[in-house]
């Protein structure tokens, strides 16, 4: 009798042999997946399902098993099917965390304080790689090593077939530090030219899995790295000449209930279909350290959305295996084989905590177009899908759609939801699959699809462009309204700092305030002082969710402030250390002033921006905020620098209406 996994090992060895030529998958402005929030306006029965890649029994692909493999941490993960060379190529993170293995380097040189070397490696199939001696940098006085850089933090690799340049023709972005990030050039990727410094970043940037590519669809270069900003979040930027960059801004982030516990890593970025998809690695800070990688989509490369918010799209293995700590995902391009999505990620058996851990390569496939899918909700009962408006702009409809045991019936609808056309059912799993359906006489036309799904997943369908592709305001839902709170939350110093801080100081008076005590908050010369509650609900009245812990519609905030110089004051919301703030000018004169600004809780971004608040870069949305005060301060600024900077509070007060 065959042992199991001799059948299974055989199996995949058979396969191997028989698998067809990968290719990159090119970008199709024609098709729209499913995952797109743009694309069904409306669901009956049906649920929206993330898709599922599946593991190759063979993983980790290769080992550390050289001695410069000190520590390949992270992996970072570069990939590309070279269709000209018909070759795989990986370019991987290694760091050399131990001091006697520094020792060894060719000249030895740390950031850091640890070594780095950027290796790379070939394969045929993608699953056999070889790790060549190139002979360009000596390791123990040997120079048949498979490095092709060093000194080459947090390094994105890419094949650039658009620029005229062939010494440009391959290209590289790492960092040697927050602020700090460089570009290099090759010709084959193997031989790379000295760092270039690069404008348009801030100290805030980097330090990450910085990754790059030629945009054909703007005709820019887009960047995407961290911006940390006392967390991790996710940075954009674009250029025309790959050295001078301008800035995006943040365009991804950890959610308000994630907080600091679970952060936005890394989001290697690849263009799909119409749109843009990135594998958004999830660094669980709070939460053991662990990493998990998630799916995020994008319709401009600019505005992010995370497609299962807290499920990982390639999950974590079982406790004790390879990758059961942490995922890196690649970068580089979708590339396809035999009808699946290889999709290659690092897997660390150790969480993400100091220099010294294994990152190993791995391997994962996921049908063509599988990234997410409606299915129905109830058994037994058709899910039904209708499309937003589409133009067609083909004369044929294509479908990718998992109906083996069951069918798909596509309807083309007119603007009253009558029926123009109807397709016959479509049953087995299919990719891009052409409707039959004559629709020579619609082309141009705006319609919606109707998909009935009998036992079966739709993720894509082409043919059709959006007959409006703007990016609606996120959908908001109603927020509770919650009795006026009868008394007014009031702060007013009477007895102690009510345990609010300052910045650099906070001193209490007993006396002499606008109604008995106050408070004085003082910073040094030039600096703007600053007073602001506590964010712990138990020592902080104001912290929570606004419409219910004060009630109505909105609520009013009052205060009474005591300057000797005019400039002006900053209110400002935090939800965890984010905020929105509001400007208030303030008169000199040594005389008690008061103050209010009234808010209501169900504003948008936009009618709050109207309404006088300032978003701060990495705020949360204004709604988010509301619901998850954590401190209210009071920023002074003024022009006069020339002496320590100081202002008067009374009288705190925040009630509803």
């Amino acid at each position: 009798m065959t042992h199991p996994c001799l059948c299974l090992a055989f199996a995949w060895i058979a396969s191997t042999a028989l698998a067809g030529t990968p290719r990159i998958v090119p970008r199709d402005p024609l098709k729209q997946l499913v995952l797109d929030t743009r694309v069904i306006a409306k669901t009956e029965n049906a649920r929206f399902v993330l898709g599922s890649p599946a593991k190759d029994p063979r993983n980790p692909l290769f080992q550390a098993d050289r001695p410069w493999e000190n520590s390949l941490n992270n992996l970072y993960p570069n990939v590309l099917w070279d269709e000209q060379e018909q070759t795989f190529k990986l370019w991987y993170k290694n760091v050399l965390a131990d001091k006697p293995v520094i020792a060894l380097m060719d000249r030895p040189s740390t950031v850091h304080d640890v070594g780095w070397y950027l290796l790379y490696a070939t394969s045929k199939d993608g699953i056999a790689w070889k790790k060549p001696a190139l002979g360009l940098h000596r390791f123990d006085g040997s120079d048949a090593t498979n490095i092709v850089a060093r000194d080459t933090p947090n390094v994105g690799v890419f094949k650039d077939p658009h620029d005229p340049n062939a010494g440009r023709r391959y290209k590289m972005v790492y960092d040697v530090g927050l602020g700090k990030l460089r570009v290099r050039f090759s010709a084959d990727g193997i031989h790379w030219g000295e760092p270039q410094e690069v404008t348009g970043f801030s100290a805030q940037h980097g330090d990450t899995h910085n990754n790059a590519f030629w945009d054909d669809r703007i005709r820019k270069y887009v960047w995407f790295t961290k911006l940390y900003l006392g967390e991790r979040l996710v940075a954009r930027f674009e250029s025309d000449n790959f050295l001078d960059w301008k800035s995006s801004g943040m365009v991804l982030r950890s959610s308000v209930e994630e907080g600091r516990n679970s952060q936005t890593y890394c989001l290697p970025v690849f263009p799909y279909a119409n749109l843009y998809l990135g594998y958004v690695m999830m660094y669980h800070v709070g939460k053991g350290r662990m990493v998990d990688c998630e799916l995020a989509w994008s319709h401009d490369g600019v505005r992010w959305q995370r497609v299962a918010p807290g499920v990982p799209f390639i999950p974590r293995g079982a406790p004790g295996t390879y990758d059961s700590q942490c995922i890196y995902a690649q970068a580089g391009p979708a590339t396809e084989q035999d009808g699946q999505l290889l999709i290659y990620y690092g897997g660390s058996d150790f969480p993400h905590t100091g220099w010294k851990r294994h990152c190993l390569p791995s391997l994962a496939r996921l049908r063509v177009d599988g990234f997410a899918g409606f299915e129905a909700e109830s058994a037994g009962i058709p899910a039904v899908l209708t499309s937003a408006p589409l133009v067609i702009a083909r004369e044929t409809l294509t479908l990718s759609a998992d109906a083996a045991a069951g069918r798909v019936t596509v309807a083309v609808l007119d603007e009253n939801g009558g029926i123009l056309a109807t397709s016959p059912g479509i049953s087995g799993d299919v990719t891009d699959f052409p409707l039959a359906l004559d629709l020579k006489s619609l082309v141009g036309r705006t319609v919606r699809l109707r998909f009935t799904l009998d036992r079966a997943r739709l993720y894509a369908f082409g043919g059709t462009r959006l007959a409006d592709p703007t990016m609606p305001a996120p959908a908001v839902a109603a927020l509770p309204r919650f009795p006026v709170r009868p008394e007014a939350v009031r702060i007013g110093f009477d007895t102690d700092s009510a345990d609010w801080k300052g910045v650099d100081r906070l001193d209490h008076r007993p006396s002499g305030g606008a109604k008995g005590g106050y408070v004085t908050a003082t910073r040094a010369k030039s600096l703007n002082p600053i007073a602001t509650t506590a964010a712990d609900p138990k020592r902080s009245p104001i912290a929570g969710d606004w419409p219910a812990l004060i009630g109505g519609d909105s609520a009013t905030v009052s205060w009474q402030l005591r300057t000797t110089q005019p400039g002006i004051l900053h209110v400002e919301l935090f939800a965890a250390e984010t905020q929105w703030s509001y400007r208030v000018p303030q008169p000199a004169g040594g005389e008690w002033q008061s103050h209010t600004v009234t808010l209501r809780y169900d504003w948008t971004d936009a009618q709050a921006t109207a309404a006088g608040w300032s978003r701060a870069q990495s705020a949360f949305s204004w709604q988010d905020t509301i619901r998850h005060v954590g401190r209210l301060s009071f920023a002074f600024s003024t022009s006069q620098v020339d002496a320590a900077q100081s202002f008067d509070l009374d009288e705190v007060s925040v009630f509803g209406k």
